[in-house]
């Protein structure tokens, strides 16, 4: 009878070892900067205001161009937004198939030339992501995860950053 319990409670014991090393894994396939950068991002769209005949106050259109754990990661975020009382509605989908777009993200660089982001705020996950027109851009400091704005860019596009928003960032001018 010890002998079967024994059994039983080893073999719970591997399947929670398994279950364990896949959801580790799964955990490190985005670091907790990205997670971060992820969240600051789905922020900086409460904190800026799009021109009114964008369409950006009924449904808002976020972009992403990065790898997909971070794709499935932003798109948990934005469920979880869109079940909340929020006002806006944001529509997550992949940079390079969105018709439109008022916030893209990227991962890297894209060389070709995209209609779909001529009037989006552009928003680069490092100094190192040589994106045209970005208006924000991440960077470490001090192993702490900040961001700058380029206000001429934001300008371009007629969006205009909260006061408490750029508080928060290095600006470009």
């Amino acid at each position: 009878m010890k002998e079967k319990v024994a059994v039983k409670l080893c073999k719970c014991i591997l399947l929670l070892c398994v279950l364990f090393a896949q959801w580790g894994h799964a955990e490190e396939e985005i670091t907790k900067e990205r997670k971060l950068k992820a969240a600051y991002v789905l922020n900086f769209i409460k904190y800026m205001s799009w021109p009114v005949d964008s369409g950006a106050q009924n449904e808002f259109r976020l972009c992403v161009h990065s790898d997909e754990p971070f794709y499935h990661f932003m798109q948990a975020l934005v469920t979880r937004h869109n079940q909340g009382a929020n006002k806006v509605r944001i529509v997550v989908g992949h940079t390079l198939q969105e018709p439109l777009c008022h916030l893209a993200y990227f991962q890297s660089s894209i060389e070709q030339s995209l209609i779909q982001i001529r009037r989006a705020v552009v928003v680069v996950e490092s100094l190192d992501v040589k994106q045209v027109h970005a208006a924000i851009r991440f960077y470490t400091q001090a192993q702490k995860v900040r961001f700058e704005f380029d206000i001429a860019q934001l300008a371009k596009v007629d969006v205009i950053a909260s006061s408490e928003l750029l508080k928060l960032a290095r600006i470009i001018r």
